[in-house]
């Protein structure tokens, strides 16, 4: 009799292996660790290597290229979107061991894999954004509190010294105080008065 030969299960569709490579190479080289850069330079270090990093981060961000990877965002937003559809709507199931099952269970699986690959690049892109302009408004927010606190004291110390300036003047132009003259003791003047009457 005729042999049964299982079909070996079908090779991986080579747009959607290729689709998620391309999602783990934008992940891992660019995003992910600068992500991890942006982090440990705001957590851990101080602010020079917070604007070293920041220095990388502009290349991507305040350059020409941030509007390819805005394009690049909506493009995975979409392609996230897909592969969300084929997992919450899956293809109608086959007769159970044959070829189109298998690829079915693949498709799924690939599915998976594509929207968590798409998600996190989705979010590692919008986080190193959002880090790289908090941290530059924190820096010049510090910029302007170091310029409004020197502000303030070379303000002080001009006051201090006008007002030092001004209590020198009034004390060198303050009137001497006249002397008020004294009352003579009522026995000298008693005896003054004797004095005229003999004279008299």
């Amino acid at each position: 009799g005729s042999k049964f030969c299982p079909q070996p299960p079908p090779a991986a569709p080579p747009r959607m292996a290729l689709m998620v490579g391309l999602a783990y190479v934008n992940l891992f080289v660019p995003w992910l660790p600068l992500m991890i850069l942006q982090c440990i330079a705001i957590l851990y270090m101080g602010r020079t290597m917070q604007m070293a990093v920041r220095g990388l981060s502009k290349l991507l961000i305040d350059t020409p290229l941030c509007s390819f990877f805005k394009i690049l965002w909506v493009a995975m937003l979409v392609l996230f979107l897909d592969c969300l559809r084929q997992i919450l709507m899956p293809r109608s199931a086959g007769p159970s061991g044959t070829a189109s099952d298998a690829e079915r269970i693949y498709e799924q699986h690939a599915a998976r894999e594509g929207a968590l690959a798409w998600a996190l690049n989705l979010v590692a892109m919008l986080a190193a954004m959002a880090l790289h302009v908090i941290n530059g408004q924190c820096i010049k927010l510090e910029v302007d509190r170091d310029v409004m606190k020197k502000q303030a004291e070379q303000a002080g110390e001009f006051s201090k010294r006008l007002m030092q300036a001004e209590e020198k003047k009034a004390e060198a132009t303050a009137a001497p105080e006249t002397k008020m003259p004294t009352k003579q003791p009522e026995g000298k003047e008693s005896k003054d008065e004797d004095d005229l009457r003999k004279r008299s």
